[in-house]
């Protein structure tokens, strides 16, 4: 039976290359190291009961925790350890060393590691067991890095209790009270826990699962995938669901089956279709309801789950339009929901409206000893340490650069050397990328660059000589590569639009490259609501550096078609201050794109 496994078993089209390392440069670099001083170095002191609260379990008087106060603990290191393998600050490496000793140490003699007394673990009325899973995730990720066996006897210890608690026990995970969606996303613990240790009862507790799913009363993905219905036709179309379906990912690799493949992509497409929004944020309200015009809010914790979800899509497929897809959401929707100091993260980052601090929208969640915990707080860094998943990755047809932006990236060639890739570039303020190779002696391999499908006209020259472009695909380079060799990309950064409808008819997002554009009053003397129509065919504009305490990442001047002078910035600085911004503008001369599985609605060019 495992030998018949392990024959099924895929590989993914793209994965991370060997001995892969990154390190940023520019604005996204400036962001995660403001996390870092401002939020993930000072967080474990001021909300002493991250860990603490897991010691407390069975003391009088208890806690009064919320079903998911358990989580905060693994989705703050599962962001730290991603943070540090951009970073490598050896403060982080201490930080995240000690959390996971205090963590591990709290485990229960029967491998417990959750926050409830007795009475109300893993059966209770609890999302017990997706706390859990954010633990074994966030130990497995620790081992992933480190080596560390301890870490992955912890995270099994956990396994095992809810292997033998609920397989075939005639128990089900939907207390959670929501259709299991929180509670069967361990099926991602499993499957990665089996990929670790190939022990055949975690793919055994995995597929009892997949069979949990599709019950009455349970989310039904598999049965609602496959019957073709929409995300947010499923019972279960809430956003932490995402998890769930990561988990049909790893079944759809471990034992090759279609239907999983089929459900998951499947369902990708949904979400981008109806509730992925001009942002890049998802869900509404935090579920799929199959509009991206719905004014409900768009959580972080959403935001971060889909570009989990995506990265995954990209592996699988090795599309470069799902690659365009993460980079939207993290320049926007989840960058955007950073407080430009790094200390705090939203809860809800609108479309239109303002940016408030997710300890004062979810302030139900802060509690004594935890005053800044809550999902999105821990969870919102977790979007920026996702790049190192997607920026370079490796496969047949060879190295994947999808990441463009100031930095260093080194990887293993097929050859076994030590390939540098360094870009020289102010991407995406503006589109000239400068990338130049180092390694050790001439070699013969392949390099693709992803080229966004919003740049239908890309320049790219090797060493000085022009080459003929493609729209929207991998531009691969397959030749001897030497140190020194210079790759020049250009890249089309000419506005293009998103034309509203429902709720945002006669409305339009604007975009320059992959960055959304906003107004902001701070840098314009007319109010929001008083915004002139744009006209899309006549529009000039120009750049500005306001001289301002926060500095916006792009600022443009243009002309409305009344002659108005109009500023907007990109989305992430927009409501910086605390005003009310708007993302969804009168622009004319735009028709509404139908939605195309190939090309996106926010690439639209009148």
């Amino acid at each position: 039976m495992f030998l018949a496994l392990l024959l099924a078993a895929l590989t993914p089209v793209l994965e991370a290359p060997a001995g892969l390392d990154i390190k940023l440069d520019g604005f996204v670099n400036s962001r995660l190291k403001a996390n870092l001083e401002n939020w993930e170095l000072r967080a474990p002191a001021s909300n002493p009961a991250l860990v603490q609260m897991f010691y407390d379990r069975e003391r009088e008087p208890g806690r009064k925790l919320l079903p998911w106060s358990g989580e905060f603990a693994g989705k703050y290191l599962c962001s730290s350890i991603l943070s540090y393998r951009l970073l490598r600050d050896p403060r982080q490496k201490g930080n995240i060393g000690r959390i996971v000793k205090d963590l591990i140490a709290s485990q229960g003699p029967d491998g417990y590691l959750g926050v409830f007394d007795k009475a109300n673990r893993l059966t209770g009325k609890n999302w017990d067991i997706w706390n859990h899973y954010w633990a074994i995730r966030a130990l497995l990720l620790y081992h992933e890095e480190t080596g560390s066996q301890e870490a992955l006897r912890a995270a099994t210890r956990a396994a095992d209790l809810i292997l033998e608690t609920f397989l075939n026990q005639g128990r089900h995970m939907t207390n959670d009270g929501s259709f299991g969606q929180m509670n069967y996303a361990v099926i991602h613990a499993f499957t990665q826990l089996y990929r670790g240790t190939s022990n055949p009862r975690y793919l055994e507790m995995a597929r009892w699962i997949v069979k949990e799913w599709d019950l009455e009363g349970a989310g039904q993905y598999m049965k609602m995938a496959l019957a073709g219905k929409e995300m947010f036709e499923f019972p279960g179309n809430r956003w932490e669901s995402l998890h769930d379906f990561l988990g049909m990912y790893d079944m759809h690799l471990l034992t090759g089956e279609q239907p999983f493949r089929q459900a998951f992509t499947h369902i990708w497409y949904s979400i981008l279709k109806g509730d992925r929004h001009n942002t890049g944020g998802f869900t509404s309200g935090e579920k799929t309801t199959g509009n991206p015009y719905d004014t409900g809010a768009i959580e972080t914790c959403c935001t971060v789950a889909w570009i989990d979800m995506s990265i995954a899509m990209l592996k699988l497929t090795g599309d470069p339009l799902v690659a365009d897809e993460i980079e939207l959401a993290t320049l926007n929707g989840n960058l955007g929901g950073q407080s430009p100091s790094g200390s705090w993260w939203t809860y809800n980052t609108p479309m239109d409206g303002v940016k408030e601090a997710s300890a004062h929208s979810i302030n139900f969640q802060c509690r004594p000893g935890s005053p800044e915990l809550n999902c999105c707080s821990v969870n919102g860094p977790r979007g920026l340490g996702l790049i190192w998943e997607w920026a370079l990755l490796n496969g047949a047809e060879g190295l994947t650069l999808n990441y463009y932006g100031p930095g260093r990236f080194k990887a293993r060639t097929p050859g076994g050397q030590a390939l540098e890739i360094v870009q020289q570039t102010r991407y995406p303020e503006d589109g000239n990328i400068a990338l130049r190779l180092a390694l050790p002696r001439p070699e013969k391999f392949a390099l693709r660059l992803r080229i966004p499908y919003w740049s239908p006209k890309t320049r790219i020259a090797l060493n000085g000589t022009a080459l003929p472009a493609v729209k929207g695909s991998y531009f691969k380079l397959d030749r001897e590569w030497k140190s020194g060799d210079a790759i020049d990309l250009r890249l089309d950064m000419s506005l293009h639009y998103w034309a509203g409808e429902r709720q945002m008819g006669g409305l339009a997002s604007i975009y320059r490259g992959p960055l959304l554009l906003a107004f902001d009053p701070v840098f314009n003397s007319m109010d929001p609501q008083e915004v002139p129509e744009i006209d899309a065919r006549q529009i000039e504009y120009g750049y500005e550096t306001p001289v301002r305490p926060i500095q916006p990442w792009l600022l443009l001047k243009l002309k409305a078609a009344n002659g108005t002078e109009v500023r907007l910035c990109d989305f992430t600085s927009a409501g910086a201050y605390g005003n009310h911004y708007r993302t969804w503008l009168p622009v004319r001369h735009l028709d509404p794109l139908p939605f195309d599985r190939t090309r996106p609605v926010w690439s639209n060019r009148p």
